[in-house]
């Protein structure tokens, strides 16, 4: 499995994680980069790509994240 498919993975676990909570959140990036261990600049890429895809719904500037249905049936089918 190639690095970025595993960090995409990884946010869409964090982000379905987030939605057993009785009331979801949207997730800060530095959510994402404090358990994934990697700096701002490149979470925000990461995420600005994923939105692009469909894979979640991110602001503009990446800051905040939700999963999408889209995310939801990669995360499941791995």
């Amino acid at each position: 499995m190639t690095k970025l498919k595993e960090n995409k993975l990884r946010v869409l676990s964090i982000l379905n994680e987030n939605l057993r909570n009785r009331q979801p959140q949207v997730v800060a990036i530095e959510r994402f980069a404090d358990q994934m261990q990697l700096d701002l600049g490149e979470i925000r890429q990461l995420l600005l790509r994923m939105n692009a895809t469909g894979e979640i719904e991110s602001t503009p500037e990446g800051q905040y994240s939700l999963i999408t249905p889209t995310g939801l049936c990669l995360l499941n089918s791995r």
